[in-house]
């Protein structure tokens, strides 16, 4: 597999497209978290109306109970008491699912912003890393074959422009097997295609 084009310019382009994805992809999920961290906090009111509802329910209950143990009046004074009571664990049942949600929506948002950017990060890696390694990756396959050489040229003969400057001619020379622009033209491939390319050998 050919990771990176031989060309030094090229190369660094590519280490750097490498290092910004990888750190995009670190800041992504940081963001994701502080995102969710700061929805998180808003959790923190539920919890309070949930305690102190429940501490204020629990209150009037005590309250009605003792009340209700007052002869003739008892239960007609802790009723009311009881209905507050009752009120009191609605409100706190109500903080407790706000904070139950809260805390939801916020691994849920904080979550799904870290994985849209980092999908976006990774398709724009695939789309210019990616295709370079695939395409690089076949031609040196192409090269490895008994007949790589004489591939490579027909490749290059047909999509590339800088076949021109081998001079005019170059097609006939190609049907004729002159091995140096076999040769030649290998190389033109080879090297559009991020790979090392060796000096073609001259005649004597």
């Amino acid at each position: 597999m050919v990771i990176y084009d031989a060309r030094p310019v090229r190369t660094a382009a590519q280490v750097l497209l490498d290092v910004v994805v990888l750190a995009g992809i670190v800041v992504a999920v940081l963001l994701g978290r502080a995102v969710s961290a700061s929805i998180s906090a808003l959790a923190a009111i539920g919890g309070r109306v949930n305690e102190q509802g429940s501490a204020f329910e629990q209150q009037l209950r005590r309250t009605a109970d003792a009340l209700g143990d007052v002869p003739l009046v008892g239960s007609s004074v802790s009723r009311p008491l009881r209905d507050a009571s009752r009120s009191a664990g609605d409100i706190a049942a109500a903080g407790s699912q706000q904070q139950e949600e809260t805390l939801h929506l916020a691994h849920l948002l904080g979550t799904s912003l870290a994985v849209v950017l980092v999908v976006v990060l990774i398709a724009v890696w695939l789309r210019y890393r990616g295709g370079f390694i695939r395409r690089a990756s076949a031609t040196r396959r192409l090269a490895q074959q008994p007949d790589g050489t004489e591939l490579l040229a027909v490749r290059a003969l047909t999509t590339r422009d800088a076949v021109g400057r081998l001079g005019a001619g170059v097609v006939d020379r190609w049907r004729q097997r002159d091995p140096e622009t076999v040769l030649a033209l290998a190389e033109i491939e080879r090297r559009s295609s991020g790979l090392r390319v060796t000096v073609p050998s001259r005649r004597p």
